[in-house]
């Protein structure tokens, strides 16, 4: 993808969010449109659900729980499913039962993932664009979650400099595409204030903070879990002065300089900030907000006999790299 004449056409600067929604969502070219076999060991990145079926477990097992606080057998919808890798292993852990009358929803914004989740799913889900859509067909009443979803919204990018926070994004210099920095409104994030120190860059997923509160109207009752890697804020850039935001591909990891070249043929994401989404969770009156590390939530349900599921709990590895945010709504 030659992104040069779009960010022309913008006056010669786009955001890095402009530039991410672009190189992972345009309809024709964006990563999640056309390059759908990145997922996996024989694509750009792995995701928990193509290593072991721990994470399908251990979410099944969060469900049943829900239920029974619900007192109704809540419909799940999953959201940002990908290649539906986790939708049948979880399916795999249910009952008989289970699987004859438990609704599975799947929701992803990608016209392309839809179709594949589609055929590799079949009749064993429905397939939505939307949170709203999906919330409509069960009046309002679910079992959300998600694993690495946040991750893959567009983030802005800021860099301190001279006392205050200028937003880096894409300008065209001499035939090449650069990152430059420019005065522009802050958005929401407790980032700011943590991380103020001469040249380090930040990042802050303001596109996932105004799709969160576009569908939580529809929302009446249930929970959500949301599974990614990241960290509360006064962890988040720890020995990180150039941010978190990279690109995959083939396994391999590329620098935010890098992206631009490869746009539409990579994946780009940047680590949560997990105070943020919490932040958000507590924002909503009433409902009850838990907050842990993926060891925690996984450990009970692990087979420490399987190497997958010991790195997936592991202590300074993903066990406390990826972390988890259970969202309870049972009183509306």
């Amino acid at each position: 993808m030659n992104i040069a004449p779009y960010i022309l056409a913008h006056d010669n600067w786009i955001s890095m969010a402009e530039f991410m929604e672009l190189a992972l969502y345009d309809e024709n070219e964006g990563y999640y449109s056309k390059n759908i076999p990145g997922i996996g060991f024989r694509g750009d990145f792995s995701t928990a659900a193509t290593m072991s079926n721990l994470p399908a477990k251990s979410i099944v097992a969060l469900w049943r729980e829900c239920c029974k606080k619900a007192g109704t057998r809540l419909p799940i919808i999953e959201i940002g499913g990908g290649n539906g890798d986790m939708a049948m292993a979880i399916r795999r852990e249910f009952s008989l039962w289970e699987k004859m009358f438990a609704k599975y929803i799947m929701v992803d914004r990608s016209r392309a993932l839809r179709n594949l989740q589609g055929l590799v799913a079949g009749s064993a889900v429905s397939v939505y664009s939307s949170v709203e859509k999906a919330l409509k067909r069960v009046n309002g009443k679910a079992f959300i979650f998600s694993n690495e979803l946040p991750d893959a919204f567009p983030a802005r990018q800021f860099v301190y400099q001279g006392g205050k926070w200028l937003e880096l994004g894409l300008t065209v210099m001499n035939g090449s595409i650069v990152r430059q920095a420019d005065r522009r409104p802050l958005p929401a994030s407790s980032v700011f204030a943590h991380w103020a120190k001469e040249g380090q860059v930040v990042e802050v997923h303001d596109s996932y903070t105004k799709w969160y509160a576009e569908w939580q109207p529809y929302w009446k009752s249930g929970a959500m879990l949301t599974i990614d890697y990241g960290q509360t804020v006064d962890k988040l850039y720890y020995r990180r002065p150039a941010g978190s935001l990279r690109g995959y591909k083939a396994h391999t990891l590329l620098q935010a300089d890098e992206l631009p070249a490869l746009a539409g043929r990579c994946d780009i994401t940047a680590d949560v900030n997990f105070t943020d989404l919490i932040a958000l969770a507590q924002g909503c009156p009433n409902d009850v907000v838990h907050y842990m590390s993926q060891r925690q939530f996984m450990a009970p349900m692990a087979d420490m006999n399987k190497p997958e599921d010991k790195h997936l709990i592991a202590e300074g590895g993903a066990g406390e790299y990826f972390n988890v945010l259970i969202h309870y709504r049972f009183n509306i």
